[in-house]
Parts: C-alpha cells; sequence; structure tokens
C-alpha cells in the first residue's frame, strides 16, 4: 500500500488534470503514492488515467491510480485532497448572464465581483461544503488544497468549517508581464522568466487583487517602481488609473481586479467568461486519447498548463523537499496585518516536512484599506453561505461597491437564487 493517497477532484480538467500528473511524475517525481482521480465525466477521467499511466512507462515512476465517479472512495485514508471543481460552469453564467440583464441591465456580470459573483459564489460553497462534509468524515485530517473558485470565499467558508485548506491561484505572477511591457516594451507569457531573472518582486494582498509592492533590479538592487509608475499610462486602463491613485500596481489585471471596485469610465464591460467551448472540449479529449494511446507525444499536454503547484506543497509536506511561493493564499494569522483574521490573504510563504511559514507583508494605506473593504464582502457573502441567512446576503449586497443600483441589484441576485434553486440550500 502506498504511504501516501491523494485525492484529485476535477482530475479531467484539461489544464489542471495534466498539471497534476506533470507534478507528480515530471517534476516532483513522487513514487510511492496512490493518486484517486476524481471526475463526474467517466470520459475524460477515463482519458486522464490513460495519460498517468503513459506517464509511468515513460517515467518509470509508477504511483497506484485508481479513477472515481462516486468520491467517497476516493477520500478514505487520503492525506490530501485538491479540489479544482465547479458545476456547470457555463450554464449557470449564462442563467446569471440573463437574471442581472433583466433585473439590473447597468451591473456587468463577472466571476467575483457584483450579482454573478454572489450567485457563483453561493453556489461553490454549497459544492465545496458537501466535499468538506466528506472529506471531515472519511479523512478528517487530510489537507485540502483548493484551486475552485471565488478562491479567498471557498477557502473562508472551508476553513470556518473545520478543514485545514489552503488556496492555490497564480494570477498575481501576471505582474510580471505587465511591468515588463511597461518598463521594456515586450510581451511574456508564463512562466515570465526573463522577468524573474532580472528582477526581485514582492507580492501582497487578496486573491485576484494582489499588489506589487517591491520590484528591483537583482543586479543593480535599483528600485523599479518608481519607473513603473512614471511608465504607467502603458499598463491597462484602469490598472493604470489605480496605479495613479495608490500608488501600487494592482494585479492582475483589468479583467479581475475590476470585480471588487466601483465601476469608473475605465472599467471593462465585456461579459467575457473564458471556460472553453463544446467545440475546444471535444479537440482536447482527442488530445487526451491520442497520448493514452501511444500516437502523440506527452509534451504538448503541458503547453497551456494551470500555473498553480499543489503538487509542490504535497512534496514539501511528505518530505520530499522544499517548496516557495511567491503568492500562497492562507487564512490570515498576522502575515498581512490590518486584515482581520482568518480572511484568505495572499502572501509569499514556503513549505517543507515542518509546515508552512508565511512572511509577514504590511500594505501601505491605500492598497490595505481597498483590501480590508474587499475582504468585509467576502465575510459577509461566506457568513450568509454559512448562516443561510437572507439579512448577510442583502448586506453584502449594501457592501459590494461593484454594485450600482442596489434595488435592482436585489432583484437580480433573487433572481439567481431562484434559478439555481436546484444546487443552492434554502436561505431565510
Amino acid at each position: 500500500m502506498a504511504s501516501l493517497k491523494i485525492a484529485v477532484f476535477g482530475a479531467g480538467s484539461f489544464v489542471f488534470g495534466p498539471s497534476v500528473l506533470k507534478g507528480v511524475y515530471l517534476e516532483r517525481k513522487l513514487k510511492d503514492l496512490h493518486l484517486a482521480l476524481v471526475d463526474l465525466d467517466r470520459e475524460a477521467l477515463d482519458l486522464m488515467a490513460g495519460v498517468a499511466k503513459r506517464l509511468a512507462r515513460e517515467t518509470g515512476i509508477e504511483p497506484t491510480i485508481s479513477t472515481h465517479t462516486d468520491r467517497r472512495e476516493a477520500l478514505d485514508g487520503s492525506s490530501f485532497v485538491l479540489t479544482a471543481v465547479a458545476q456547470q460552469i457555463r450554464k449557470r453564467h449564462a442563467m446569471d448572464c440573463a437574471e442581472i440583464r433583466k433585473h439590473a441591465p447597468r451591473e456587468v456580470p463577472t466571476e467575483f465581483g457584483g450579482i454573478a459573483g454572489i450567485s457563483y459564489s453561493l453556489r461553490q460553497i454549497a459544492l465545496l461544503s458537501s466535499i468538506g462534509a466528506d472529506v471531515k468524515r472519511f479523512c478528517p485530517q487530510a489537507h485540502l488544497l483548493n484551486m475552485a473558485n471565488p478562491l479567498p470565499r471557498v477557502c473562508q467558508a472551508l476553513h470556518e468549517d473545520g478543514l485545514k485548506v489552503t488556496g492555490f491561484c497564480s494570477a498575481s505572477y501576471s505582474g510580471y508581464s505587465m511591468a515588463w511591457w511597461a518598463l521594456r516594451g515586450d510581451r511574456l507569457q508564463y512562466p515570465f522568466g526573463p522577468a524573474r531573472e532580472a528582477w526581485h518582486a514582492r507580492f501582497g494582498g487578496l486573491n485576484h487583487f494582489a499588489w506589487l509592492l517591491e520590484l528591483r533590479d537583482r543586479s543593480s538592487g535599483a528600485d523599479l517602481l518608481p519607473e513603473l509608475a512614471r511608465r504607467a499610462e502603458r499598463l491597462p486602463p484602469l490598472t493604470a488609473r489605480l496605479f495613479r491613485e495608490a500608488g501600487y500596481l494592482l494585479m492582475p489585471g483589468d479583467g479581475h481586479i475590476r470585480d471588487f471596485l466601483e465601476p469608473v469610465p475605465e472599467t471593462p464591460r465585456d461579459e467575457h467568461f473564458a471556460h472553453g467551448s463544446g467545440e475546444e472540449r471535444q479537440a482536447r479529449l482527442e488530445a487526451l486519447r491520442a497520448v493514452a494511446e501511444d500516437r502523440a507525444p506527452y509534451e504538448p499536454l503541458f503547453a497551456h498548463e494551470s500555473w498553480e503547484k499543489p503538487v509542490d506543497l504535497v512534496a514539501a509536506l511528505s518530505g520530499n523537499g522544499t517548496a516557495s511561493f511567491e503568492a500562497l493564499n492562507l487564512p490570515n494569522a498576522g502575515q498581512l496585518p490590518g486584515v482581520p483574521d482568518g480572511v484568505y490573504v495572499e502572501t509569499p510563504a514556503a513549505a517543507d516536512a515542518s509546515g508552512v511559514k508565511t512572511e509577514t507583508t504590511r500594505l501601505p494605506e491605500q492598497p490595505l484599506a481597498l483590501c480590508q473593504r474587499t475582504a468585509h464582502v467576502t465575510t459577509l457573502i461566506v457568513r450568509a453561505a454559512r448562516e443561510r441567512s437572507f439579512k448577510r446576503l442583502r448586506e453584502a449586497v449594501e457592501a459590494d461597491p461593484v454594485i450600482v443600483d442596489k434595488q435592482a441589484g436585489w432583484r437580480a441576485l433573487q433572481g439567481c437564487l431562484d434559478a439555481h434553486a436546484d444546487v443552492l440550500p434554502k436561505l431565510q
């Protein structure tokens, strides 16, 4: 029997699944391991298991692989639970958009912000809380590593349910790309190697709302933030405006930071929600099948890998080396002073077999005030979900700066709750 078992929820994901396999087989080379792959999509699940077996043959690393559409067997005895799940994400977002257009046409549906963000949060908290209940039943000592959005709200809800939860999102790393474009005039793609080699950067704040607090030239030690400020016009419009107002770069770009800020002329108004089309799904299934059947090389599967590295934390905590993270989401216990304890904050961290160690990160006055406001909205949404409370939900609507017309927004949210009644608990 393997000494370490990892349950991977959402293993059939075309980005998350291959990234986990790459971490296990090619990066961390974890051998004495049982990888329990979980997904409701049996076709994608079996193909991902086929890819895992192909990697085992080619690398000589042969963990036990099992597949599950019923999560209970996968959870039994697991030391780590990885979650990257959502329920009918495109369909449900379209339902939210329809209610918002009907009741609150001034609002822009986004992933985290406003009415759609609250609706999505309630659905995701309900889904992940049901998984969390089974974690407490079948593997109560397990460490849950979450990639599911809206990440800080899901993580805080599960943490308040008594689970040990770490959140992974590397969207703030896009700050490297924005700064490189502003200072060097070139576009960079993940993993942003040239910028990481040339610069030392320090991030801090909240998920999808983190600040570039330090940017220095590694060779000269020069502070690059003043020059970045002078070139702020090269940044996306809303990001540039915030930089001028707050004095620091807010990441990860206009399409995400708009989810937490009152609308201004620079706020993007599009409803783009990038989670793949049906045609893309079929193409990716065929790519998985070709790799599983030895008809294609496996390397192209990793061309668009996830930026998140939960396997690095699994390896470090289980005694297989160390890991460092420029941005890791953990419940605040003083690492981000001024933000309430228990709120999930995004700061640098390191890990080894003794545990996770955070670094204290201090936010300047205006970035701190904006993070405090954002954290307050998150806490109200989490309270509404956990207490099943209309009162808390109304407070969240009133506190959310993204919602311009509170009365229309409340009507739209009630429409969303009715539309998703089949997957939501009843509120009182």
